[in-house]
């Protein structure tokens, strides 16, 4: 493990084979000794670890999706912490969505006849001051 910041190549082949066993981003950067900041920074100004770093994670979907395929008729298996690991790792692919459809009716009465008369009054006065 690494213990400083300092970019080394070997950590695309450090953290692509942590995406192999399913490891969550956070447990790559743990591993190679960076934060999340390091991370970005790196990706940056590292294309082949930017690369590595995509590639690992698409393993590490990869992992649980086939876990989750392997045990689809295993009663015994805890879908929930499956679910829990895939919601928080791919969030992009596994979020949950609800669509909330509201119907509204609403009745309303608008009196047209008494507006258009007040106007017709309204009008009548000022044609009637004009006059004067």
């Amino acid at each position: 493990m690494a213990s400083n910041s300092k970019y080394d190549p070997k950590y695309c082949d450090t953290v692509i084979e942590l995406g192999l066993q399913g490891s969550s981003q956070k447990m790559m950067c743990s591993t190679i000794g960076i934060n999340k900041n390091t991370l970005g920074n790196w990706q940056k100004a590292h294309p082949e670890f930017a690369d590595a770093m995509d590639l690992a994670l698409v393993h590490a979907q990869a992992y649980w999706e086939r876990l989750m395929l392997v045990n689809a008729e295993n009663k015994n298996f805890n879908t929930r912490m499956v679910e829990i690991a895939v919601r928080g790792q791919f969030q992009d692919t596994y979020r949950e969505t609800r669509d909330t459809k509201v119907d509204v009716k609403v009745d309303a009465v608008i009196d047209f006849k008494s507006a258009v008369d007040n106007l017709i009054k309204e009008l009548k006065k000022e044609d009637l001051t004009d006059k004067k």
